[in-house]
């Protein structure tokens, strides 16, 4: 990648006519929020909230896998823009998601022509697994902040077996960074002067934020520095990174990294 980072929403051809845009996913109608609603919003959900579109990394995704020559993996894929974009250039798509209703709508909505090239699959990490696999590439946006240490770790070892000898990972995580973690900021700031292995892992979510709204399981935020060094110990070279804030929620900053196995 050109100096090291992502492209630009621009550079990626956001603005491509052939791009399937935000009316291409069913929405269901919203009241009108009321004041409680814009003054309290609930803190899980926005941290769950699923992409109403493409950012820089899954852009990158959908380009890259218009050449790849075998079937690309979309884990987590929610209600399915990634996956749908790549369906959109020609490409064949593994979309995986533990939303049964999810990937039905997604197959309901697509196109009779592209579904021979859509597979859907109910499923997620870290049970999820492809024995013999070998994906040109796999998308794995915002999902790791689900899983505790060890599952992760596990994870990325699963991705680096299923993108060998020659494939890609695309891959984004929650940060510390952000208003939206602020409660947080202070101990974030003490694990990183204690060199913590993990200083992002939340086990009590309440701890600092009192009216957290969500399951009560942790949370796991993953700065550009754990991500780099997790995935090189998973075989991972790494081509490119950015962190940038969410379009969609500019409280919270992501980390993208694109990285590739190599034999």
């Amino acid at each position: 990648m050109e100096n090291n980072t992502l492209k630009s929403e621009r550079d990626c051809g956001l603005l491509d006519p052939g791009q399937p845009t935000r009316s291409d996913v069913t929405v269901e109608p919203r009241r009108p929020p009321t004041l409680a609603a814009v003054s309290s919003p609930p803190l899980g959900a926005q941290v769950q909230q699923m992409s109403p579109a493409l950012d820089q990394l899954s852009l990158e995704f959908v380009i890259w896998s218009r050449t790849s020559e075998r079937p690309c993996l979309d884990v987590g894929c929610g209600n399915g823009i990634a996956s749908t974009a790549v369906l959109a250039r020609g490409g064949h798509i593994v979309a995986v998601d533990p939303d049964s209703r999810a990937l039905e709508e997604l197959t309901g909505r697509t196109p009779t022509e592209q579904r021979p090239r859509l597979k859907v699959r109910l499923g997620h990490l870290p049970a999820l697994d492809f024995e013999d696999a070998h994906f040109g590439a796999v998308h794995v946006a915002r999902v790791l902040h689900l899983l505790d240490t060890y599952d992760l770790q596990q994870s990325l070892r699963k991705f680096f077996r299923w993108t060998y000898p020659a494939g890609k990972l695309f891959i984004s995580t929650l940060t510390p960074g952000g208003r939206f973690w602020k409660p947080y900021e202070a101990e974030y700031a003490r694990r990183m002067r204690e060199e913590a292995q993990w200083p992002g892992y939340i086990a009590e979510m309440t701890r600092y934020f009192p009216n957290w709204d969500g399951d009560g399981a942790p949370i796991h935020l993953l700065d550009e520095r754990v991500l780099r060094r997790e995935l090189e110990a998973a075989g991972f070279t790494l081509e490119a990174s950015s962190c940038y804030r969410l379009p969609w929620d500019s409280a919270q900053t992501c980390c993208a990294v694109i990285a590739r196995s190599k034999a």
